[in-house]
């Protein structure tokens, strides 16, 4: 049986197709079948198409408007985006738009170069975002990622440049709005909690469980305090009142400390704090409250330090070290230190030559100056990990497994004032084979 299709020019379809077949062969009901199917594919195609053309219109009252390279991405792919040198010229206007379209099903993240106060990853709406930032926040645009959480999609990005703000995402593509959120329900009841000695015991067992050398359990006195002696290691503190006690704020700091850590209770009465230490530190706890006479107690769940920990940078470095690998989460053993490399502020490419089908865990950490941000990047063969800091954890830890080769390559970014980081690459263990 002979066909012949005429081509599809840019995705329309043709006003005339020809198809020939035998009279009355087997294969025509199939045939047109598979024609219909093609036809009712192509408007899905040029829904796409379509929004990008509305979109285009909607920046024309830009002072320059471009579409950028569209990106084939795979579920987890992490992409830069690089802007033109004209998109961040203050003679062709103030303001900065991006826009980000695909099929609307598609979910993806954007992440942009954090700025003090603003916010940094924004998720996007029925496959489609956009963002515009002025003056000197859009220097924050000089670092933006596309990371993609639908398994696969094809993502268009426009860029523009004006004095304003375009016209909302809303208006040009009112389909996309997906619409306000609703409203959270009714939650119920507070369940009631289990009495103080079955919390205590709970968390002693769920400390054990999770590798903790031994757990002690003391009165939290007020008026009073409790002595704490802790070794090298992690130790995670859990202050937890009866109910209907007052509410409290622990107080935690040396013997001799005369400003101490004030760590309040949450509603429930409880606090939960985790203090990690390379030579060991001799503590006082006790509880701010008044009324002072209430049932109010301890636990304190000790961790040894990792084995293969490093000490030869000395307790502060092994410290901070600790915490970036997790505190009382870290691996309870670590592999070689295969590679360490101290760095200072701005972007530091750090190509490896490692061993290959082997896992590694890295880490960057700051050991000098105030860090604003710091990015650790590590693309081996066609997978890649990135992490960044925050505010609750001010290094960033990534791991990742070489491939044949063994070539890996590292990426540091800091940005900060005065700012040294420090990077540590422990070999963890060999990986699966390719192939296997």
């Amino acid at each position: 049986m002979e066909r012949r299709f005429e081509e599809l020019r840019g995705g329309a379809v043709p006003p005339r197709a020809r198809l020939t077949a035998r009279a009355g062969g087997p294969g025509l009901l199939a045939l047109a079948l598979a024609t219909g199917g093609a036809l009712s594919a192509s408007p899905a195609r040029a829904d796409l198409g379509d929004d990008l053309q509305r979109l285009e219109r909607g920046l024309t009252g830009q002072a320059r408007h471009e579409r950028l390279r569209f990106r084939l991405l795979e579920r987890g792919d992490v992409v830069p985006v690089v802007l033109p040198p004209w998109a961040l010229d203050d003679e062709r206007g103030a303001c900065t738009t991006l826009v980000f379209v695909a099929p609307a099903p598609t979910q993806f993240l954007v992440h942009v170069h954090p700025w003090p106060g603003l916010q940094g990853v924004f998720a996007s709406s029925a496959g489609a975002f956009q963002l515009t930032r002025c003056g000197r926040e859009r220097v924050s645009f000089l670092e933006v990622r596309l990371e993609l959480r639908s398994p696969r999609a094809v993502v268009h990005t426009l860029v523009a440049v004006g004095a304003d703000a375009p016209a909302p995402l809303s208006s040009v593509l009112p389909e996309r709005e997906a619409g306000a959120a609703a409203p959270l329900g009714e939650a119920g009841p507070e369940p009631s909690r289990d009495a103080l000695p079955v919390r205590l015991a709970r968390f002693e067992q769920a400390e054990a469980l999770a590798g903790a050398t031994s757990v002690e359990t003391s009165l939290l006195p007020s008026p009073g305090y409790v002595r704490l002696t802790l070794g090298p290691g992690c130790h995670r503190l859990l202050a937890s009142a009866a109910d209907g006690a007052p509410p409290y704020t622990l107080l935690l700091g040396d013997a001799d400390d005369a400003d101490p850590e004030r760590l309040p209770a949450s509603e429930q009465g409880d606090v939960s704090y985790e203090v990690c230490t390379a030579l060991g530190r001799r503590l006082v706890a006790s509880a701010d409250s008044e009324p002072r006479d209430a049932e109010r107690k301890l636990a304190v769940a000790h961790f040894a330090l990792p084995a293969g920990l490093p000490g030869r940078f000395g307790p502060g470095v092994g410290e901070k070290l600790l915490r970036a690998l997790g505190g009382s989460r870290a691996p309870r053993r670590l592999g070689p230190l295969v590679s360490t490399t101290l760095g200072a502020q701005g972007r530091t490419p750090l190509p490896r030559a490692l061993l290959p089908q082997t896992c590694y865990l890295a880490t960057a950490l700051p050991v000098h100056g105030g860090a604003q941000v710091l990015s650790l990047a590590a693309r081996a063969g066609a997978s890649s990990a990135e992490a960044t800091s925050s505010a609750a954890s001010p290094s960033a830890k990534v791991s990742f497994c070489t491939g044949a080769s063994g070539a890996v390559d590292l990426d540091v970014e800091a940005r900060g004032l005065g700012l040294a980081w420090q990077l540590f690459v422990f070999q963890m263990a060999p990986a699966r084979p390719e192939g296997s």
